[in-house]
């Protein structure tokens, strides 16, 4: 009985200390979701709440408070009547160029990621190695050739030559062609062959389902990084009514710092705050393809 009760008690000690254990990690890994949390609402909150403050009230009031009048119907009139409505055009300059990079992106990519995961030729290994290759190389080091060329061409200070070169996107080649070769399997391609289905037809019918999810994924990750993208847009433009919303704002703050220069704090404040919720809307609607999109292949036998 002795040994019994000494073995039961070191067997509560065990599950004691494992229960503990449990409740620390699970204590530690909230406390740092909580942070990671705080890091990225708590920007999004004080814009939500200096949006709705007037210049004195941004001055006079608590930062993290709102004002007793909030100042939100007036400030939106201001903001898209201040230089002849101006932010409207960069609204609408954001829109097209991301969407339309994300989409020629997406789907440039996907041809050449789908063409490296299920096609044997010569070179293959070459052209793999300067894709993987060309992300090391940063992209502000490409401003200059890029002006260059485009002035050469005639590009400059026109939609196109914003978009046209981010269309070009190394990491969806590569991101696309690891995960076409999970995400299709080679059986199916073969099958769709022998039945006499053409390249194009076998990608369109079979191939564009299975990939759908890294598609999702890829139009996500352009659609952003082109919507804040800042420096070529501010190298390549030259009139403030092409350009984005992040050239158009840094414009606006920086005219605030000239010498009679009406300030303009509540207007900035609405527009980066406008700016970011287009992003916040797009995200939770495409969260489940990003989520399998990133995923896939993590766990054996996908």
């Amino acid at each position: 009985m002795t040994v019994g009760a000494a073995q039961l008690r070191a067997s509560l000690f065990r599950r004691h200390g494992a229960a503990v254990s449990r409740r620390a990690k699970t204590t530690v890994t909230t406390a740092f979701l909580a942070m990671g949390a705080a890091y990225v609402l708590v920007p999004i909150y004080w814009l939500v709440v200096a949006s709705s403050k007037t210049n004195s009230q941004l001055f006079s009031t608590p930062t993290f408070l709102p004002p007793a009048h909030p100042s939100w119907a007036s400030n939106f009139k201001d903001l898209f009547t201040y230089q002849n409505g101006d932010f409207g055009w960069w609204l609408l300059n954001s829109f097209i160029y991301s969407s339309v990079t994300a989409a020629l992106g997406a789907t440039v990519s996907t041809l050449c990621g789908y063409g490296l995961a299920k096609y044997s030729f010569r070179g293959r290994r070459v052209v793999f190695a300067l894709v993987v290759g060309s992300l090391m190389v940063p992209a502000t080091a490409l401003v200059v050739p890029l002006f260059l060329l485009e002035h050469f061409m005639g590009l400059t200070n026109t939609y196109q030559g914003v978009i046209l070169p981010l269309v070009v996107y190394p990491f969806g080649v590569y991101f696309m062609s690891i995960f076409a070769a999970d995400a299709v399997p080679d059986n199916l391609v073969d099958s769709a062959r022998v039945d006499g289905a053409g390249e194009m037809r076998t990608l369109w019918q079979i191939g564009r389902p299975l990939l759908m999810p890294g598609i999702v994924t890829l139009f996500l990750l352009s659609f952003i990084g082109t919507w804040n993208n800042y420096f070529l847009p501010l190298v390549l433009l030259g009139t403030e009514s092409r350009f984005p919303l992040t050239v158009g704002l840094s414009a606006w703050l920086s005219s605030i710092s000239s010498v009679g220069a009406q300030p303009i704090y509540p207007e900035i404040i609405l527009g980066s705050f406008v700016s970011v919720l287009p992003m916040l809307i797009l995200f939770p609607f495409l969260q489940k393809y990003v989520a399998r999109g990133l995923t896939l292949g993590a766990i054996a036998g996908e």
